[in-house]
């Protein structure tokens, strides 16, 4: 099932040996005991989680945008299983990489080549399988939207979101999630960037402050937070959707 190329990069193939260990300790009740403990620890530390947690208080689900091997998407699914267990969680990725013609000048960062990003985030077939048996076994509403974001967000049936986390890192990837979820953003509600002021990601500064220009809402980082978890807080004056929606579980 997994690819195991030689031309694939060592943290690839690092992260799919970790991959296999969760996989084992799922196998048994006591490792899958140990593993929900191991990731309630990686919540703990992780600055990402307070502002994940204040939003679950409001309605709306939650997804996002960018999975690839699913490190923050179980631990996402972590916390909403402890906090929000009748919320929806939707990962979104292709699982194969970027959309080859969709890669522009502006997403080149410094020593960044365009077939070498080319090459990135391909290694990823397997994980909606590992996805669905993680929310199965620990009881996660949890959803795979397999494709381009250009061809699956505007088909998904519109909802209200909470907690929106984008992790896509090319200038067209955000505004396709941007263009179609932020008006599904409740009032209050927090969109995630992992990769803004990155300098190896310029596209996805460019994007999101190309979205947010003549708005008074701007990007944010999060006090005391070193490294930079940038967010934007959806004015609570704005209104809200109402919306109805079917349970999902895999596209593409």
């Amino acid at each position: 099932m997994l690819e195991r190329a030689s031309i694939m990069k060592r943290i690839d193939r690092q992260r799919i040996r970790l991959d296999d260990q969760i996989a084992r300790l799922m196998e048994t009740e006591a490792g899958r005991a140990e593993y929900w403990q191991q990731l309630d620890v990686a919540c703990h530390e992780n600055p990402l989680m307070k502002l994940f947690e204040e939003s679950l208080k409001l309605d709306g689900d939650v997804i996002e945008c960018g999975v690839y091997r699913g490190n923050t998407t179980r631990l996402l699914g972590r916390r909403m299983r402890d906090l929000a267990p009748t919320k929806n969680l939707f990962a979104c990725d292709s699982f194969e990489g970027f959309p080859q013609d969709r890669i522009l000048d502006s997403d080149l960062g410094p020593f960044r080549f365009r077939f070498k990003i080319r090459r990135k985030f391909k290694h990823a077939l397997d994980v909606p399988y590992r996805l669905t048996q993680f929310f199965d076994v620990y009881g996660i509403r949890g959803n795979i939207v397999k494709g381009f974001f250009s061809d699956t967000l505007p088909k998904l049936t519109p909802r209200e979101y909470c907690f929106i986390f984008i992790d896509c890192d090319l200038y067209e990837s955000h505004l396709d999630c941007l263009n179609v979820l932020y008006d599904q953003l409740v009032p209050g509600g927090v969109i995630v960037f992992d990769d803004y002021a990155q300098a190896k990601w310029p596209g996805a500064s460019l994007a999101v402050d190309e979205f947010f220009a003549g708005q008074p809402t701007k990007p944010e980082r999060v006090a005391g937070e070193s490294k930079g978890v940038w967010f934007v807080r959806k004015p609570i004056s704005d209104k809200k959707i109402v919306t109805t929606y079917e349970p999902l579980r895999i596209y593409g």
